[in-house]
């Protein structure tokens, strides 16, 4: 999926689709800090990840052209990328 940043619709699109996740639940510290504390991510990521999302963003991802979620942190537009592969996930 070379380039999944193209779809992103924007960031008002992203900020409705988080309040789907919003929820009181303590998001683990370490989620929290491996996405430079931004909670809309970790809530996100802990919603379709569970126990199994630090593992998940330390490793390479298909749909995110094998690289990892930590790596997409790095820059604006692989943010992107990472926020249409998440609004991707099955609900």
């Amino acid at each position: 999926m070379k380039c999944l940043e193209r779809y992103y619709e924007g960031d008002e699109r992203w900020e409705q689709y988080v309040k789907v996740f919003e929820t009181e639940e303590l998001i683990d510290k370490t989620l929290l800090e491996l996405c430079n504390n931004d909670k809309d991510l970790a809530q996100v990521i802990h919603f379709h990840l569970g126990q199994g999302s630090i593992a998940w963003m330390q490793s390479s991802i298909p749909a995110l052209d094998n690289i990892s979620p930590l790596e997409c942190l790095k820059s604006e537009t692989l943010t992107r990328r990472l926020r249409v592969c998440l609004m991707r996930f099955p609900c």
